[in-house]
C-alpha cells in the first residue's frame, strides 16, 4: 500500500479543520486561500494538523511493503495531475517526485520508502501553480 498526501491538504483545511460555519468572523479566510497569509497562530494550528496524520502513521513505520510520500505543500489531489506528479516543478522529497518515489516503491527499487517533508513553510519546491 502506498499513502500519499500533502500534511496541509488545502481541501481538508477549507472543510474539516476550518469550515466556514466554523469561522463566523471570517479570520481564516484569507488564510484558507493562501496559506502565505495566515499569522503564525493559524501555522501552528497547520503543523498541529499534519504532526497528528504523521504520528497516526506511525504504524507503517516497519512496514517494508508500505510506501509514504507526505509533502509540505499546500495542495490537494496531487495524484491526479500531471504537474504535480512528474513536471519540472512538482513537489519534491529527496531530490524526486512523486512519480520517482511511488515508482521506487512499486517496483521494488527501495524498501519501505517513507518520505516526509518538514512542516511548511520549508519546502522550496512547493509552488503557487499546484492544484488547490
Amino acid at each position: 500500500m502506498f499513502i500519499l498526501n500533502s500534511g496541509y491538504d488545502s481541501w481538508q483545511i477549507r472543510n474539516v479543520l476550518v469550515p466556514d460555519p466554523s469561522d463566523p468572523d471570517k479570520s481564516w479566510l484569507s488564510c484558507k486561500d493562501d496559506m502565505s497569509n495566515c499569522n503564525s497562530t493559524q501555522v501552528e494550528v497547520f503543523d498541529g494538523f499534519m504532526d497528528t496524520m504523521v504520528d497516526a502513521l506511525k504504524v507503517v513505520e516497519d512496514k517494508e511493503d508500505w510506501g509514504l510520500f507526505i509533502d509540505s505543500c499546500f495542495t490537494h489531489c496531487q495524484s491526479i495531475f500531471g504537474l504535480s506528479w512528474n513536471s519540472a516543478i512538482s513537489p519534491r522529497l529527496g531530490n524526486k517526485t512523486i512519480a520517482e518515489v511511488v515508482g521506487d516503491w512499486y517496483h521494488g527499487r527501495s524498501q519501505g520508502v517513507k518520505e516526509i517533508d518538514c512542516e511548511y513553510p520549508c519546502n522550496p519546491t512547493c509552488n503557487s501553480l499546484l492544484p488547490t
